[in-house]
């Protein structure tokens, strides 16, 4: 009977010693449940990691207590549930990732179309202007010629006005007045030509002022003159 009891006694003697300190798997699920931290589980699988940290937190007990083939169990459970919620968080960053990229693309895709709302807007815009002022031109009355007596040709004066290359504004002259003196052009409708070759000094053609030098130019062509007279015609500002 002793022996039989002291058999039994070396039997629980030798399985007890047979459990090892699981310290190799209990560092490795640590990490395991610290990587998935990392990756942010706790807030993209929260789930998963709640089970792996909690399973990690009763293996860590049940090695106090001993228990460490209980311990083993817990602890593969634990490193199952840490690796599943690291790849779930990083599943979940991806869809993030591409939902930030389409939201993005759709915001792109918005302010483009606006673009182009609003350049077709101006374009339709400046062609109503354009519309209006073609309606404003044919409802303008035409002035019939009138025909009048002929009027004797005063002879030409025997001696011409000697032309200018410049010319000082007088008090109260404006382009054409300038233009339409005899020693510059003799035409107030060629302005634009005095207008042009003196940009630097004039911003605004019905603008200039008394004590002004302007240029006359002197090198026109007979298209380049034409062309001035038929823009004074069309511009009327005079």
């Amino acid at each position: 009977m002793h022996i039989r009891l002291l058999y039994i006694a070396l039997l629980i003697f030798l399985t007890a010693g047979c459990a090892k300190l699981p310290d190799e798997l209990l560092s490795r699920t640590r990490t395991k449940v610290s990587m998935a931290y990392a990756g942010g589980a706790a807030e993209l699988a929260p789930g998963e990691y709640q089970l792996a940290s909690s399973a990690l937190q009763a293996a860590e007990q049940q090695i106090a207590n001993g228990e460490y083939r209980v311990a083993e169990r817990t602890l593969a459970l634990s490193s199952r549930y840490a690796d599943e919620a690291l790849i779930q968080a990083r599943a979940e960053k991806e869809r993030i990732a591409e939902e930030q990229a389409r939201i993005a693309e759709q915001q792109q895709a918005e302010v483009q179309r606006q673009r182009e709302e609003k350049r077709l807007a101006e374009l339709k815009q400046a062609e109503l202007k354009r519309q209006r002022e073609r309606e404003l031109a044919k409802a303008k009355p035409k002035v019939e010629p009138q025909v009048s007596e002929p009027v004797e040709e005063e002879p030409e004066p025997e001696h011409k006005p000697l032309l200018v290359d410049q010319v000082e504004v007088l008090s109260g002259e404006d382009l054409a007045m300038v233009a339409a003196r005899p020693e510059v052009y003799n035409d107030a409708q060629l302005w634009p030509l005095i207008y042009k070759a003196n940009r630097d000094q004039i911003k605004d053609p019905t603008e200039i002022f008394a004590g002004q030098v302007l240029v006359v130019p002197r090198d026109k062509s007979r298209g380049e003159v034409d062309a001035a007279r038929r823009e004074a015609q069309d511009l009327d500002l005079f």
